[in-house]
């Protein structure tokens, strides 16, 4: 996706659209994501959640899917699925010349054409652990802060904070004393991220070393990966969805919470669910890093 947007012309600024969209996102982040943003030569690509067509192949199938479209200051909010959202709303006001109804079809078609033209499937798995470490760091944070959050709010109960703040003309309960979060086992989790990043360079070694002697059965290995972060026992409360890296929030709708089992086992307080939704999530990318070390070895001839 980066390749392709960097060889897309943005119809307003002439520029390529990679470059407006990672000027964009500096000018929209924090100083750290500006600092990473700066120093990348990609752009990361965001998580999928629902409410499109990609839901079933994404959630139940374990399908590769990419959800492409344009936006920025004038999102579709205010008009979409509505009587507004008609052809006349469409040429008056949204894309009156169309530049953009052809720049998504240049994008989505390059796009395609490349990858059915590819000898191999473009997958980068390093940037897939990379990703994924990154998502094991914000669920031991998530941990910690519930913890911490946690120690404060009983602090502050056992001091009286909360008889300081009573006002005898509203109505006022103070909250009850909680036990405290526990410890939880990252540890198969980190294993594994660490697993699937050693595997995914040596995979690309591996690619790069044979150039162009590859065989075409390589590619049948390839489709199966993303299969490897299914279960077909589903999340909790929602059998129906299989992917333990990405899925819907259960009280979120569209929006996207990455390895789901093991973030709203924390977020919901459902304590001794954690670990075990951890191991599954481990199993999972372990999966996948043996599938990418038996690709690898078929790319050697091993």
């Amino acid at each position: 996706m980066n390749g392709v947007t960097k060889d897309i012309v943005d119809p307003e600024t002439k520029m390529s659209v990679w470059k407006r969209e990672r000027l964009v996102a500096i000018s929209r982040a924090d100083a750290e994501a500006r600092t990473e943003l700066r120093s990348r030569t990609d752009l990361r690509i965001g998580a999928l959640g629902s409410g499109s067509d990609y839901t079933v192949f994404i959630d139940h199938l374990g399908i590769a899917s990419v959800n492409l479209a344009y936006g920025g200051e004038d999102q579709s909010d205010g008009q979409y699925h509505s009587i507004y959202d008609d052809f006349y709303w469409y040429t008056h006001f949204q894309d009156t010349d169309f530049v953009y109804g052809r720049a998504l079809a240049q994008t989505a078609g390059t796009m395609v054409m490349r990858m059915a033209d590819a000898d191999l499937i473009p997958y980068q798995f390093t940037n897939l652990a990379e990703t994924v470490h990154g998502y094991v760091a914000d669920l031991k944070k998530l941990a910690s802060t519930a913890r911490d959050k946690a120690k404060e709010e009983n602090t502050e109960i056992s001091e009286d904070v909360y008889k300081a703040l009573y006002d005898p003309k509203k109505q006022f309960v103070p909250p009850t004393t909680q036990p405290l979060p526990p410890y939880f086992n990252f540890a198969p989790l980190e294993q594994a991220s660490d697993d699937l990043t050693r595997a995914a360079d040596e995979y690309e070694k591996a690619v790069t070393a044979a150039g162009d002697n590859l065989s075409p059965a390589v590619n049948e290995q390839l489709v199966q990966t993303e299969r490897m972060l299914i279960d077909s026992a589903g999340l909790p409360n929602r059998p129906w969805f299989e992917n333990l890296i990405y899925a819907p929030g259960f009280y979120t709708g569209y929006g996207v919470k990455t390895m789901p089992g093991v973030r709203e086992a924390i977020e919901q307080k459902q304590w001794s669910f954690v670990d075990p939704q951890i191991e599954r999530v481990a199993s999972a990318l372990e999966r996948e890093a043996s599938l990418l070390e038996k690709v690898t070895k078929s790319i050697q001839g091993k």
